[in-house]
């Protein structure tokens, strides 16, 4: 008996790869000053898929069409065939909203969609088709920020207890990834991103207290972590 099942997945961790469609990054920086930014796309499969791409501002169930920002994607629905690529422009088109003296943050959405599965491949089996969705970092740089390299070295730590409190004074995202001490155990249960010029604070799985030697690890631009040693208030 034939049957054909369509499935829409979304998956929404921020992977570097949509089944199989693989993306150059893990985050993206548009820095103020460039024209334009660009996204690789591969297609590692033998068969072609169609790509839709769009930015959101940070709520992942909105539809792509009533979300509006100020840049625009090129092209927003693509075909990469197989063991081929495709390269999006992303421009800003629309400065004026955003903020001159920090970052700002929006999601570019990655729907990866199979094509439907010839009547010769489904006939006598089951057929499962996935579209996969992966969310990446979109951040907006504004020029004359400073150096964001040591970002985190002018991170504030207060302890209070199990709760660790971190005012970010600076004008960056900064993902926090892992907070140690001596024994090289993370005290955090998960990332946590804090935005520019706010506080946020991280639960613990042990106390620290004040004048304490932590060692925060941060992504970089390039997806990796660097560690930076703190000492609480």
């Amino acid at each position: 008996m034939k049957k054909t099942i369509g499935i829409l997945l979304l998956a929404l961790s921020a992977t570097v790869s949509a089944k199989n469609i693989v993306v150059n990054g893990t985050r993206f920086i548009y820095p103020a000053g460039d024209k334009e930014v660009t996204v690789q796309l591969n297609n590692t499969a033998n068969r072609p898929a169609l790509v839709q791409t769009w930015l959101d501002t940070g709520n992942p169930e909105q539809s792509p069409d009533t979300i509006t920002t100020p840049f625009s994607i090129t092209p927003p629905i693509t075909r990469v065939d197989g063991n081929a690529g495709q390269t999006l422009r992303i421009r800003a088109i629309n400065k004026a909203g955003i903020p001159t003296d920090r970052e700002s943050i929006w999601w570019l959405n990655i729907l990866e969609i199979p094509p439907k599965p010839t009547a010769a491949k489904a006939q006598g089996e089951s057929v499962l088709q996935l579209a996969i969705r992966s969310r990446f970092k979109f951040i907006y740089r504004p020029e004359n920020l400073g150096d964001r390299d040591n970002a985190a070295e002018k991170l504030v730590l207060k302890a209070q207890g199990k709760n660790l409190r971190i005012d970010n004074p600076t004008p960056f995202f900064i993902t926090v990834s892992k907070i140690t001490k001596g024994t090289g155990v993370s005290l955090n249960s998960a990332a946590v991103m804090i935005a520019p010029k706010s506080t946020q604070t991280v639960s613990l799985k042990a106390e620290v207290r004040s004048n304490e030697k932590l060692t925060v690890s941060n992504i970089n631009d390039y997806g990796s972590d660097t560690e930076t040693p703190l000492t609480t208030n």
